[in-house]
């Protein structure tokens, strides 16, 4: 006996019904890899599809979507018998994120130097002061390390530099190729450093000098500072993972550098002093 054929009406409330279906994915894939990008969740974490399914007050069908594309992605692994888990990132891929991401960057960032708007410069420089004043906040709180909404705030403007250096490139590609190495940096990164105020000193200063050369339209000097502000993080981050697996604090920083770092903070907060 033949099927009836569906009613255009059944038909249409099918597509409906899909395409809802796909709109929660989305949503749930979106919130989980923001979630990710934020440290909420990091490298070894255990996911929660119950957790995840009441917070976003939805079932666990689309759920588990987001959880298949981010393992496709290589964010999130499977372990039998235990779970889905934040993936791990072994030294190798530590060193190719860099890689990838210092090639990228350094491309973006010559032509930033040539052709952002004033605009952008501006927004580039206000990033930068953005940094300074996480930084003030965390310097008067007296805590040994950058954590809680000094370090979100920190974090939060230190990313969005480098993605305007990046979207001032006008690459698609290349920023397509970007968000998913940002995306494993933020993941990979979270906990290999222990953000004292040398620390976080040295990476402002690092993207200062970035904004003042492109401020110049100074494309060879924006590269330069650029690619030792990469090669520096790089270098963190591989110091970190290595004290990590052998059980060891990291190595104290070079103290030229925490003095030209902390010399640096000091004259920026004194010439960015908050408004009374």
């Amino acid at each position: 006996m033949k099927k009836k054929p569906r009613s255009k009406s059944a038909s249409r409330k099918a597509v409906a019904a899909s395409r809802e279906k796909s709109k929660l994915g989305d949503f749930a894939y979106k919130h989980l890899k923001q979630k990710l990008l934020d440290g909420d969740l990091v490298a070894g974490d255990k996911i929660s599809e119950v957790q995840l399914a009441e917070d976003l007050g939805m079932s666990r069908t689309p759920i588990r979507e987001a959880i298949r594309r981010l393992e496709v992605e290589g964010v999130l692994e499977p372990v039998a018998s235990s779970g889905t888990f934040v993936k791990q990132a072994g030294r190798l891929t530590i060193v190719e994120v860099y890689e990838l991401r210092i090639a990228i960057e350094c491309f973006a960032v010559q032509k930033a130097a040539r052709r952002m708007k004033p605009t952008q410069v501006q927004q580039l420089q206000e990033l930068c002061d953005e940094m300074l004043e996480a930084i003030r906040e965390f310097r008067s709180s007296g805590v040994p390390y950058m954590k809680d909404a000094s370090l979100r705030r920190y974090l939060n403007a230190d990313m969005s530099f480098h993605l305007l250096l990046l979207n001032a490139a006008e690459n698609r590609l290349a920023q397509t190729i970007y968000n998913d190495l940002n995306l494993r940096s933020a993941i990979f990164g979270f906990r290999s450093h222990e953000r004292d105020l040398h620390h976080v000193a040295r990476v402002w200063l690092q993207h200062d000098r970035v904004a003042r050369a492109v401020r110049q339209r100074d494309a060879k000097a924006a590269l330069q500072a650029l690619e030792k502000h990469m090669f520096s993080s790089m270098e963190a981050a591989l110091e970190a993972y290595d004290a990590l697996q052998a059980g060891r604090s990291r190595n104290e920083p070079n103290q030229e550098d925490l003095a030209e770092a902390m010399a640096g903070l000091m004259a920026g907060m004194n010439n960015k002093q908050p408004a009374a």
